[in-house]
């Protein structure tokens, strides 16, 4: 057969002269559709591979994608956006039309920033979030300096989107928002001391995990309130 890329002939499933895949069929709906199904649902690749390996083996994952062992693991940053529009879907199909937001009754700072910080987060929840893996990052690079920020950031995104899918659950159990949901931040700190363990002794590293976490909640508030109190200022 003769390459779609390079005309190059051969009988490889591989291209030996340009590494394009051999017999890729034509697009029609049917591929596409078919694509993005096992994409998603293809438990040695795509989105249930990083599922069921961050759920069972975190470390494996993590690592394979920071050494480069990158086969059939789901982008990490797809992995968080793809559980974050779980989250939404799921909030906005079963959640009941709430009361607006009325304005504080009284105009302490305290309260306005609340109260900014409430309508920030109800408007912007999904990129919020999709941001918080920076202060992660950072708190995992100030502790753990094995890794470069880049790489951090990478895992990071694969904390943040297990934690999301583990809020989906949460949600329909006890009916918290995203951002205050303490299981959010359990999961993380759990996949923490998972994916960072080293041959420390168990409960040290679990001190060292809880003191990353404890860390990007801190750096988290502090975002939280800057947000508040920038819009108070306007």
């Amino acid at each position: 057969m003769n390459c779609v890329s390079c005309d190059h002939v051969h009988e490889e499933k591989y291209c030996p002269n340009c590494g394009e895949k051999s017999g890729v069929k034509r697009i029609t709906l049917t591929t596409m559709t078919a694509d993005v199904f096992s994409s998603v649902t293809n438990m040695d690749r795509g989105f249930l591979y990083n599922l069921k390996t961050l759920t069972l083996a975190p470390q494996k994952v993590a690592k394979d994608f920071i050494l480069g062992k990158r086969k059939g693991i789901f982008n990490p940053v797809s992995y968080l956006i793809f559980a974050i529009t779980i989250y939404i879907i799921v909030i906005t199909v079963i959640d009941s039309p709430k009361e607006k937001i009325g304005s504080p009754e009284t105009t302490s700072l305290l309260r306005l920033t609340a109260y900014e910080v409430g309508l920030f987060i109800r408007a912007y929840l999904k990129y919020f979030w999709i941001l918080a893996i920076v202060p992660l990052a950072l708190s995992l690079r100030l502790v753990y300096r094995n890794y470069n920020f880049m790489e951090h950031l990478a895992t990071s995104s694969f904390i943040i989107g297990h934690a999301t899918l583990a809020s989906v659950l949460s949600y329909l159990i006890f009916d918290t928002i995203l951002i205050f949901d303490p299981v959010v931040y359990f999961v993380i700190f759990w996949l923490i001391h998972k994916i960072y363990r080293t041959n420390n002794s168990t409960s040290e590293s679990a001190i060292i995990a809880f003191s990353v976490a404890l860390l990007f909640i801190l750096l988290l508030v502090i975002i939280v309130i800057a947000i508040g109190a920038v819009k108070v200022m306007r």
